[in-house]
């Protein structure tokens, strides 16, 4: 499942459905974390724990301590904030020790030709204010890029029941057909 998650939310990022891919790129924490962590009851504790063990912890930002950084905790907010409530903000933040980030936007940028994309911050000298820029074709690739490589090496974890059936049109109007040739064939007898 970890994969074609992956294949349609690099999909998505190459076709600008930004929020498309950036929605399913935030679950990808939530299926490895239950695959890591599967006797943690709670959600968000496990997607947090996956979250910084595979990213966050190298995700801190080395010049500045206080500077809120792409941890589990943020991530784990805007996933809620967004897909919970359709708001992609995360405005009001607050991590205890860090700044508060007052401003938050996500930036959407086409695809480059290296694949260089870069968050950002502005704040004010007495730490009142606190602008936080995230790149969407960043973060998504960087979950895309951690989850696949975790997936490929953790096979073993992943015991989730699901069934996907994937038809081209042919077998699709092949199918439909012979329904629609079952019901005639039932009207006619019946």
């Amino acid at each position: 499942m970890v994969n074609l998650l992956v294949k349609d939310i690099r999909k998505a990022l190459e076709k600008e459905l930004y929020f498309v891919a950036l929605s399913a790129a935030l679950t990808l924490p939530d299926i490895c974390g239950k695959a890591e962590y599967p006797d943690e009851k709670k959600d968000g504790r496990r997607y947090r724990m996956w979250y910084d063990k595979y990213i966050g912890d190298y995700e801190k930002c080395s010049s500045n301590e206080k500077l809120p950084c792409p941890d589990g905790n943020l991530i784990y907010k805007l996933r809620c904030a967004l897909l919970h409530a359709g708001n992609p903000s995360i405005e009001g933040f607050h991590e205890e020790n860090k700044i508060d980030i007052t401003h938050f936007i996500l930036i959407t940028q086409k695809s480059n030709e290296f694949d260089f994309y870069g968050d950002s911050y502005k704040i004010q000298e007495d730490e009142s204010f606190c602008e936080y820029r995230m790149n969407v074709q960043r973060i998504c690739t960087l979950i895309c890029n951690v989850a696949e490589i975790y997936y490929k090496e953790n096979q073993n974890k992943f015991h989730f029941d699901y069934n996907i059936m994937e038809l081209n049109n042919d077998e699709v109007e092949y199918r439909l057909y012979d329904e629609i040739s079952r019901l005639n064939q039932e009207r006619k007898e019946g």
